[in-house]
C-alpha cells in the first residue's frame, strides 16, 4: 500500500479548465492559487480564485498549473541523491 502525494503542491498558481464533470457558468478560464491539499485527499483541490474569499474544489485533472513554487532545497536535495535497495 502507498500513500497518495498532492500532484499540485500549495501556493501554486492554476488555471480552470473542464473536465469530464461539468463545472459552474463562468469558472472555465479562471485562475487562482491552490490553498488546499492533503494527501488524504489526492483526488481534491482548494483553489481560491482571483477576486474571491472561499475556496472551491477541484479535480487534477480540472486545473492546469501556470506557475509552482520551487522544492525546498532538502527535497530537491533528496531527489539527486540515489535511491537506496
Amino acid at each position: 500500500m502507498g500513500v497518495s502525494i498532492p500532484l499540485v503542491p500549495l501556493g501554486a498558481r492554476v488555471r480552470v479548465q473542464r473536465g469530464i464533470w461539468p463545472l459552474e457558468p463562468g469558472v472555465d478560464g479562471r485562475t487562482g492559487s491552490v490553498t488546499d491539499a492533503s494527501e488524504y485527499r489526492p483526488h481534491r483541490y482548494g483553489v481560491t480564485l482571483d477576486g474571491e474569499q472561499t475556496a472551491r474544489y477541484f479535480r487534477p485533472e480540472e486545473l492546469i498549473v501556470i506557475d509552482a513554487p520551487e522544492p525546498p532545497a532538502d527535497v530537491a536535495a533528496a531527489k539527486r541523491r540515489r535511491a537506496l535497495p
